[in-house]
């Protein structure tokens, strides 16, 4: 074998190739050494260089494949007494752990498309060992690219279950951006305080706008620290709310049809394989026969659904001047309707109808929340869920946010 060649191919800096082990099929077992063996070794506690060596040691590497197969660098590494306290091995730029760092980078890139199980088994790992060199790798980026905190202009605030048990998640998204520029294992008003403190007293100035789910900590913690921002109560979690009150209502009214013994059809109509049809925004004509009979079978669920279609219209509007009043008749409405589940949303969207009527004012939405929201949920699926939150949190922002490999390319 021609070791200048193999060392031209590996292009590893000031290694050479002097030998080799073991030349099989499936593993190219290498023996490297430093062409400045002779120069002091950089203490990785202190990143100062060291001019007595402690002792050295054979370390085994293992580097990129080469045609197919695994290759594994042997070399001596040597350790300094580190004047600060403690002996630590030399530094070595290219090198992560018992892995070359373009190897590690590697593992992390196949991670960000499919699951650790699935990049231990490409590359012959265990499972343990690519958690471990995902976790430094993707700590490593969020060290450099999410401290401090990226400052949006526009941003919009949600929640997603990590774990059963009410555990959750907070995502800061950067609306212009389309990603999550910041997140937390807990919800409510103190993260996103805590959110706000990481920025610059400037840079709060600076948000324009805040969207979220209208959650009386969101708003509050909104109100307090971005003072110029205009929050919107955006219409995509206007009308899961308005289905909200609908599933309600229908699940009421199947309830009773099915003590009914003539009432089958009611029960029919309204079963939860029929849900789908009631809950759907779109006009169709299968909705129109579905509307039309319960109109002359159950007024309550029929009602129901006026509301909910009656609500759409406002978002037709182009101007807050006219959409306040067309809100102010539908709240009237809800709450001369009898629907319990109407009245409490009428009140609950009274209270918050200045956040409502300030999507006229800027048309945004946290709509990008939901979607990320759907991208968390299938890499929590695709990895069966997760036992350490923190890694949680860089894998979202791995797939969803800075730390995504593509973003480099």
């Amino acid at each position: 074998m021609h070791f200048q060649t193999i060392t031209k191919l590996l292009r590893l800096p000031n290694v050479i190739v002097i030998g080799v082990i073991e030349n099989g099929d499936d593993n190219l077992h290498l023996i490297v050494e430093f062409t400045d063996k002779y120069e002091p070794p950089v203490c990785s506690g202190c990143g100062a260089v060291h001019t007595s060596v402690h002792s050295k040691g054979q370390l085994r590497v293992e580097d990129l494949p080469i045609s197919g197969r695994r290759v594994f660098l042997y070399l001596e590494k040597r350790k300094c007494r580190c004047p600060e306290g403690g002996i630590y091995v030399e530094f070595l730029p290219w090198l992560h752990g018992r892995f070359t760092k373009r190897f590690a980078e590697q593992i992390n890139r196949l991670t960000a498309i499919t699951t650790n199980s699935e990049a231990g088994w490409f590359f012959g790992l265990d499972d343990e060992v690519v958690y471990r060199i995902d976790r430094a790798i993707l700590q490593e980026k969020a060290d450099d690219l999410l401290a401090p905190t990226p400052a949006p202009r526009a941003m919009s605030v949600d929640e997603v279950a990590w774990k059963k048990g009410h555990s959750y998640v907070t995502n800061v998204v950067d609306i212009d951006r389309r990603v999550v520029i910041w997140n937390h294992d807990k919800h409510g008003k103190t993260v996103l305080d805590a959110f706000f403190k990481s920025l610059t007293e400037k840079e709060r100035a600076e948000i324009e706008v805040v969207a979220c789910d209208g959650a009386k900590g969101f708003l509050s913690s909104s109100r307090h620290y971005a003072e110029n921002a205009l929050i919107v109560l955006d219409h995509f979690h206007v009308k899961s709310y308005l289905s909200a009150a609908l599933e309600d209502v229908r699940k009421q009214e199947l309830a009773k049809a099915k003590k009914d013994a003539t009432q089958d059809e009611l029960a029919g109509l309204l079963h939860c394989k029929q849900r789908f049809i009631l809950l759907r925004n779109k006009p169709s004509r299968k909705k129109t026969q579905v509307l039309k009979r319960l109109e002359e079978l159950n007024e309550p669920v029929y009602k129901a659904m006026l509301l909910k279609e009656q609500f759409a219209t406002i978002y037709d509007f182009r101007e807050k001047k006219a959409a306040q009043p067309a809100l102010r008749a539908w709240i009237s409405e809800a709450l001369r309707s009898g629907l319990a589940p109407f009245k409490e949303l009428a009140l609950k969207l009274f209270r918050k109808r200045h956040y409502v009527l300030n999507f006229f004012v800027q048309r945004i939405t946290s709509a990008i929340s939901e979607g990320i929201n759907n991208k968390i949920k299938r890499l929590k699926r695709m990895a069966y869920g997760y036992r350490d939150v923190a890694y949680f949190l860089l894998k979202v922002h791995q797939h969803c946010g800075l730390l995504n490999p593509r973003r480099f390319n």
